[in-house]
């Protein structure tokens, strides 16, 4: 269930923000102290967002017009009871937005316990029937013998949940620029139909088809971009903005549409802006994820160094720097997605057909 529409950037109001300890974890009081804690202090301070804490099985009210966001944890979702799979189940029910904490035994040793290796295909199937988002583990605790997260994992996955988009909009009411979004339209229709079904046939998402990914067609002087939360297996051209203009330092973006754009636009605006000044502007840039291509065994040569964080145009000078050091299309953004950068959706699909496989 979705709610809230980000016809416009969403602000501390339009947030209900909650966090719910699990009540059986030996890790509780640590993960309130140094996860939960300041996570929410950095929320507060960047966004004016507040945690408001939940007894276990509380389902907070759920407004149509407001993010309602709740964090649970920490615990093992190799081995959640019954109770909390009914009680996180319940959350997502009624509209609830919900990361969980996890928090999976080490052996003494320090390493993952026999059978953690399950978690790479059990977990999203978990969280596909659960309706939630269970945040990747790759904090090794070795005080309380737990691979989990660190607050800056749960700070950067409620910006997502919530805000999502950090660059500062504004809407175009120029006559000459809703033609110009009419014309592309209609000039990429067939390619947005065909990016849905690859994004179908492919299954290029990891949590949701409309949580997940982002796709730009750049051209002279203005940006053709997919809106915020799109699904991406039911896109039309419909679901796209006309980006006009952007300023780094304002962190700003003009558009034209009913929607406000990705919220990784600021990062391909600059990508593409740089692919220009340096060679040649890229027709088509796809942003997307794949639940074995993030984190599995190919390809961990075309992994970035450090995790990235989205939303940012400095982001974009990193990415170009990927591109050229790498000397390749595309690239795997550590614990995040794929950035691929070509001429044309029939290059993307035959690149998708050759690396990511059929399903």
């Amino acid at each position: 269930m979705r709610s809230y529409d980000y016809t416009h950037k969403a602000s501390a109001a339009d947030v209900r923000c909650y966090y719910v300890v699990h009540p059986s974890s030996p890790h509780g009081e640590w993960a309130l102290e140094a996860v939960l804690r300041p996570a929410f202090r950095a929320l507060r301070a960047d966004y004016g967002i507040v945690a408001v804490p939940l007894e276990f099985g509380d389902v907070p009210p759920v407004r149509p017009d407001a993010v309602t966001y709740l964090v649970y944890g920490p615990t093992d979702p190799l081995a959640m009871s019954s109770a909390e799979r009914e009680y996180l189940s319940a959350l997502s029910a009624e509209g609830v937005r919900t990361n969980v904490i996890s928090a999976y035994a080490l052996t003494p040793s320090g390493a993952d316990r026999p059978g953690y290796e399950a978690a790479r295909t059990v977990v999203p199937a978990l969280c596909d029937e659960l309706g939630i988002n269970a945040l990747y583990p790759d904090e090794i605790d070795l005080v309380r013998g737990i691979r989990t997260n660190t607050w800056q994992d749960v700070y950067v996955n409620a910006i997502g949940e919530t805000i999502r988009v950090k660059y500062q909009p504004t809407e175009s009411l120029e006559s000459d620029d809703a033609l110009v979004r009419g014309r592309l339209r209609r000039e990429h229709a067939a390619d947005v139909a065909e990016l849905a079904r690859l994004h179908r046939e492919f299954h290029l998402w990891q949590r949701k088809p409309y949580t997940d990914g982002s796709i730009m067609f750049p051209h002279d002087g203005y940006w053709f971009v997919s809106q915020t939360m799109t699904d991406k297996t039911l896109m039309t051209s419909d679901d796209y903005d006309l980006i006009t203009s952007f300023d780094e330092g304002l962190r700003g973006i003009t558009y034209t549409g009913p929607r406000l754009p990705s919220s990784d636009s600021p990062e391909f605006l600059m990508l593409s802006s740089l692919m220009s000044m340096h060679g040649r502007r890229p027709r088509l840039i796809v942003h997307f994820h794949h639940r074995e291509l993030t984190r599995g065994l190919r390809y961990r040569d075309l992994v970035t160094d450090t995790t990235i964080e989205a939303g940012r145009f400095a982001a974009g000078r990193l990415f170009f720097g990927e591109l050229r050091r790498k000397a390749t299309d595309w690239f795997i953004i550590r614990e995040h997605g794929m950035v691929w950068v070509g001429n044309s959706v029939g290059e993307f699909g035959a690149f998708v057909s050759r690396v990511v496989g059929r399903p």
